[in-house]
């Protein structure tokens, strides 16, 4: 039911939009208002700002900003001279450009995956430009793959499956609660990716290590796991947690590495959390 103090259904779409950030032209999804504050959303390795697609509308009703880029050649952003990132700190400091572009005061940021990892990333270099950081599914150290089977990847011919892998390891990714039909759709974002682009993703992922940078994330933290994840351990989590002073962690049962897209009860997890701490 609308009425004088609900957005409109208008206010509520999904509006895209590019930006030309240190070299590439980046696509991101927006809605909301604002008059809550903003919250900026990392999607997971060679996936785009379509993982969110569920967790928008929600927050944007609530009266936040809420923005969910495609990181530089994922979705619909370009990379700058068509060469590939492999490093979690590089896209860190592109997105923090990007809130500088877009004028942001100290957004919220929320990442899944690669997209946790750059959260942290961007908590621990600089930790006065967030309001709170929600990371899902990744860690301050994530070793999960055997260097080299990633490294055959450069190569078109190293893993001539690849494609194929990922599209089937993803719905053992997923959690047994997870329905059906969202399973097929994480999928399909997941075959419309460039393996390419994955495989850098993926080593960057590996290679990443905030361990001796943890510490220095100074605003409220939650670290959110879907208990049915097999791409990070519960150590790993609950190390990073206990590296980060004052950070909270969350276990999902059910659910598996997606949990945005996996379980419709993610955004009020995040809610709750922000509203302990008075956002």
């Amino acid at each position: 039911m609308s009425g004088p103090d609900r957005p409109s259904d208008k206010a509520l779409e999904i509006h895209g939009r590019y930006l030309t950030v240190d070299g590439h032209r980046i696509y991101l999804d927006e809605i909301g208002s604002g008059g809550r504050g903003a919250i900026l959303c990392v999607h997971t390795a060679g996936m785009s700002s379509l993982e969110w697609r569920f967790f928008l509308p929600y927050f944007g009703r609530l009266g936040y900003r809420v923005l969910a880029p495609d990181l530089p050649g994922h979705g619909k952003s370009l990379l700058r001279q068509w060469k590939p990132i492999e490093s979690i700190h590089e896209y860190g400091e592109i997105l923090c450009h990007l809130v500088q572009a877009l004028n942001l005061s100290r957004p919220v940021l929320v990442g899944c995956s690669i997209g946790g990892d750059i959260v942290l990333d961007m908590g621990a270099h600089h930790p006065q430009d967030w309001a709170a950081i929600v990371c899902c599914e990744a860690g301050m150290r994530n070793q999960t793959f055997p260097e080299d089977f990633l490294e055959r990847g450069r190569e078109d011919a190293g893993i001539p499956g690849f494609h194929e892998f990922t599209y089937y390891r993803t719905a053992a990714l997923c959690g047994r609660g997870a329905p059906a039909e969202r399973v097929r759709e994480i999928q399909w974002l997941r075959r419309r990716g460039d393996p390419k682009i994955m495989i850098h993703d993926l080593l960057a992922w590996n290679r990443h290590d905030l361990t001796s940078m943890a510490s220095r994330i100074a605003v409220p933290t939650v670290l959110v796991r879907g208990a049915d994840d097999s791409g990070i351990s519960q150590d790993a989590v609950e190390q990073t947690r206990k590296a980060i002073p004052g950070a909270e962690f969350v276990v999902l049962p059910g659910v598996g590495h997606f949990p945005m897209t996996e379980y419709d009860g993610f955004a009020q997890v995040v809610e709750s959390f922000l509203g302990r701490h008075g956002f």
